[in-house]
């Protein structure tokens, strides 16, 4: 189980490191009711990253039972798929960089994301997995490589979590901080960390997406041997 722990690690680090997330959480943690808000957005992160993640993963190890050349094939196909795309995004972010001295764009949730619901988090939380170009190619990937390395149902498990729990480190730390040291001792924390996030944010994407197109296509050309 830990090898293909292992080859997922890169995918489950880009995922907790996604920019637009981490700022969604350092807002919810921002709010007036930050612990439950907090709890609300980590669950729709966690559950729909994890069901996500648990499907490809089993539809990719039925598949590997009854063709498991072929089911080899399709997950390399599908890590050079998913590392051309990030290149291609990379490009694209690249291109739209904002002028030097100009303030990067926000956002659109950025500014909603505080007087949301519960039920509203929740969806935010899932949505930010699943709705993210930029995710849900990272657990295509994950999933399909986990379902493709003919291991039993209990190392798939086992492998889904730790996967779901490494990519999801950026949203459940800053609220167990949170929850632990208190709201008002760490909201000038949070709102540098948020001033640093969207100041950045086209950067980090840049090299993310630059990293992960390297890595992915990588491990793709797999597909020629």
């Amino acid at each position: 189980m830990w090898p293909v722990v292992g080859a997922v690690l890169p995918q489950a680090m880009a995922i907790a490191l996604s920019p637009v997330p981490m700022v969604c959480i350092v807002l919810v943690l921002m709010s007036t009711r930050p612990v439950r808000a907090g709890l609300c957005f980590a669950v729709g992160w966690v559950g729909a990253l994890a069901i996500a993640t648990g499907l490809v993963a089993g539809f990719t190890d039925a598949v590997a039972e009854d063709n498991g050349e072929a089911a080899r094939d399709g997950v390399d196909l599908v890590q050079l798929a998913v590392g051309v795309l990030f290149a291609i995004l990379a490009v694209r972010y690249w291109r739209k960089r904002p002028e030097p001295g100009a303030p990067p764009p926000r956002p659109a949730i950025v500014d909603r994301i505080v007087t949301l619901s519960a039920p509203a988090l929740v969806l935010t939380g899932a949505a930010a997995v699943l709705a993210n170009v930029k995710n849900l190619p990272l657990v295509l990937s994950a999933g399909s490589y986990i379902g493709g390395a003919g291991l039993r149902p209990g190392p798939v498990i086992g492998a889904v979590a730790v996967f779901v729990t490494v990519a999801s480190l950026t949203v459940l730390l800053p609220l167990l901080a949170v929850a632990v040291i208190g709201a008002e001792r760490s909201a000038r924390t949070l709102k540098s960390l948020e001033t640093w996030l969207l100041t950045n944010l086209n950067t980090i994407t840049i090299v993310l997406l630059t990293v992960l197109a390297a890595v992915m296509i990588g491990n793709g050309l797999d597909l020629f041997r």
